[in-house]
């Protein structure tokens, strides 16, 4: 029974961490989308720097996905 629930728990966590993965790229996706219809250069940098979070958040969910898995499982993302 423990294990069943571990193996669960471990399962629920991994989905959770796959959707924020997903709305972190749809997001990052957002910003290259919008970069080529804005001019100004102040909501271009905003938009740069909302960017720029969303990619170092993705590494560090990427990361709690990664620990998810037994030592020596691995899994190689393209870059965002």
């Amino acid at each position: 029974m423990k294990t069943a629930i571990k193996t669960t728990w471990i399962a629920a966590r991994r989905m959770a961490l796959r959707f924020q993965m997903r709305c972190l790229l749809a997001h990052i996706d957002g910003c290259d989308e919008c970069l080529a219809c804005v001019r100004d250069p102040l909501l271009v940098m905003r938009i740069k720097v909302s960017r720029n979070i969303s990619c170092r958040e993705l590494a560090k969910v990427r990361a709690a996905y990664n620990a998810t898995f037994a030592p020596g499982v691995r899994n190689v993302w393209r870059t965002a």
